[in-house]
C-alpha cells in the first residue's frame, strides 16, 4: 500500500513541478496514517515504530519527487534547446541566401515572430537616422505606440532588452531586443506575442535572444560586405582616375608638343625651309592631330559604353564596307605591314552598325600595328559558323602573354613592348561594341607565333528590305 502512495508522488512530480510533488508526498503520508495506522481514521500514532516508517516514507517520497522533477526539467530544457537549434538552423539557412540588409531583416523578423508565437519587426538604426532618443523611430507597425518607441530607444542606448517582461519600460506591449554586434548596436527588434499582453515563456524568451543574436551577426556581415564593396569600388575608381590622368598626360602632351614644334618651325623658318621640309612638317601636324582625334574618340566611346548610351542601329550590309573604310583610315599606320584579306564570296550580309564595327576594325588593326614588328603580315578573315559570322584579325607579333587573355580587355590595361603609347581603351571599346551587337570577342594564341583576335556577329537583326541576293549583287 505504501508503494501505491509513492507512485502517486512520482506521477505528481512527472506532471508538475517540485511544489506539487512535495505536497503530494506530505498528503500521501497523512492519508496512509489516516487510513491504515491504528487508531484508524485519526492522525494519532500510538506505535512509535510508525514514526520511523513515516520518516522513511517521507524521505523516499521527497527524493523520488526531486529526481523525477529534475528529469522532467532536463527533458523540458532539452526540448527547448532542440527547438532553439532548429529555429537557428532554419534562420541560418535562409540568411545564407539573403544579400541586402533589408532582406535579412525581413527573414529575421519572420523567424522571430514564429519563435515567439506572434509577430516581430526589425528596425536598422542607420536607415531611420536615429539621434539617440525617441525621435527617428518609425510610428507604424509594432512601433506605433509611444511606450514601444521609448523601450526601443532605451534598448538601443543601453544595449539591453526592454519592454514587455523586463524591468525597463515594462508597460510596453512588445519586447524590444537590441541587435548587438562588435561594431555596436545596428538596430532593434520588437517582438509582440499573441494574444496581446501575453508574456513570453522562458523558452520563447531564450529563443528570441538567440535568433536576435544570429540576425545581428548576419546584418553585421552584410554591412561589412557593403563597406568592402564600396571601398573596392572607390579604390578601383581611384586607380582608373590615376591611369587615365597618367595616360592623358603623356598621350595628349606628346602630340601637342609635336604639333606645336612643327607649327612654330613653319611660322619662324617657313621662308627658309625647302618644300620637302614644309610638306614633312605639315604631314606631322596632320598625323599627330589624327592621333589626338583617335584618343578623344576612344575616350568618348568608352564613356558611351560605360554609361550604356551606346545605341546600335543595325542594318544588313556587307562586312567588306566597314572593313574597307577602316583600312582607308589606317592607310598610313599600315604601310609597314602586308594586309591579307580572306573574305569568302559566299559570306552573307551581316546585321551591324557600320560605324561601330568600323571602329572595332580600326582598334584591332591599330593594336596589331603597335605590338608587331614592321614588315610582319596582318591577316583579316571571316567565315560563317553556328548562325553567326566569325571575324578574325591575326598578326605575327610576339603574341599574348599566357594568362592575360582576359586582362587585355580591361580598361587602361597595356602590354609592354608597344611601339607607341596608348591609353589602353581600344580593346575595351571593342568588347563593348561587339557585346552590344549580341556577339562576343576573345583572343587566342596563333599557331606558330602571334595573336588572333576573334569576334562574332549573330545573323539576327531587323527584317531585310528586298532580296538579300540582290542586295549582295
Amino acid at each position: 500500500m505504501a508503494m501505491l502512495f509513492l507512485l502517486a508522488v512520482v506521477v505528481a512530480a512527472a506532471r508538475y513541478h517540485r511544489g506539487p510533488a512535495v505536497l503530494a508526498s506530505v498528503l500521501a503520508i497523512a492519508a496512509f496514517d489516516f487510513l491504515f495506522v491504528p487508531p484508524y481514521y485519526t492522525f494519532d500514532v500510538h506505535d512509535a515504530d510508525y514514526a520511523l516508517t513515516f520518516a522513511v516514507m517521507l524521505l523516499v517520497a521527497l527524493v523520488m519527487s526531486h529526481l523525477t522533477a529534475r528529469i522532467r526539467e532536463q527533458a523540458e530544457e532539452s526540448a527547448g534547446r532542440e527547438r532553439r537549434t532548429i529555429a537557428l538552423l532554419d534562420l541560418d539557412r535562409e540568411l545564407a541566401d539573403g544579400r541586402t540588409r533589408q532582406e535579412l531583416s525581413r527573414i529575421a523578423a519572420r523567424h522571430i515572430g514564429r519563435a515567439a508565437g506572434g509577430e516581430a519587426e526589425v528596425v536598422i538604426a542607420e536607415e531611420v537616422g536615429l539621434e539617440g532618443g525617441i525621435t527617428g523611430w518609425p510610428t507604424t507597425g509594432l512601433f506605433e505606440t509611444t511606450e514601444v518607441r521609448v523601450a526601443a530607444a532605451w534598448a538601443w542606448l543601453h544595449r539591453e532588452p526592454a519592454g514587455l517582461g523586463t524591468g525597463h519600460c515594462a508597460e510596453a506591449e512588445a519586447l524590444v531586443v537590441p541587435l548587438r554586434t562588435a561594431m555596436g548596436p545596428l538596430g532593434v527588434m520588437a517582438v509582440r506575442p499573441e494574444p496581446l499582453g501575453r508574456r513570453l515563456t522562458h523558452d520563447e524568451h531564450q529563443t528570441v535572444l538567440a535568433v536576435a543574436s544570429q540576425a545581428a551577426t548576419a546584418l553585421e556581415r552584410a554591412l561589412l560586405a557593403e563597406q568592402t564593396d564600396a571601398a573596392r569600388v572607390e579604390a578601383e575608381a581611384e586607380r582608373l582616375r590615376t591611369s587615365l590622368l597618367s595616360s592623358l598626360s603623356h598621350d595628349l602632351r606628346t602630340p601637342l608638343a609635336t604639333i606645336e614644334g612643327a607649327a612654330s618651325t613653319l611660322l619662324q623658318h617657313g621662308a627658309s625651309l625647302s618644300p620637302e621640309a614644309m610638306l614633312e612638317m605639315a604631314e606631322t601636324i596632320v598625323e599627330e592631330s589624327r592621333r589626338m582625334a583617335r584618343l578623344v574618340s576612344n575616350l568618348l566611346d568608352m564613356i558611351r559604353v560605360e554609361t550604356g548610351a551606346l545605341a546600335v542601329q543595325k542594318a544588313w550590309q556587307p562586312l567588306e564596307e566597314a572593313l574597307g573604310v577602316a583600312l582607308l583610315r589606317l592607310d598610313e599606320p599600315l604601310k609597314g605591314h602586308a594586309v591579307d584579306i580572306q573574305l569568302p564570296p559566299e559570306l552573307p550580309l551581316v546585321p551591324i552598325d557600320e560605324l561601330l564595327i568600323e571602329q572595332v576594325f580600326i582598334n584591332l588593326l591599330e593594336n596589331a600595328t603597335k605590338y608587331t614588328p614592321p614588315g610582319t603580315p596582318i591577316t583579316i578573315s571571316a567565315w560563317q559558323a553556328d548562325g553567326a559570322v566569325l571575324v578574325e584579325v591575326a598578326d605575327r607579333g610576339p603574341g599574348i602573354v599566357s594568362g592575360s587573355e582576359e586582362a587585355v580587355f580591361r580598361k587602361f590595361y597595356r602590354l609592354g613592348g608597344a611601339n607607341e603609347a596608348g591609353v589602353g581603351l581600344g580593346l575595351t571599346i571593342c568588347r563593348g561594341i561587339v557585346t552590344a551587337h549580341g556577339g562576343r570577342i576573345w583572343v587566342a594564341q596563333r599557331p606558330g607565333q602571334g595573336a588572333a583576335f576573334r569576334f562574332t556577329i549573330p545573323l539576327q537583326g531587323p527584317p531585310m528590305r528586298g532580296d538579300p541576293a540582290e542586295a549582295e549583287d
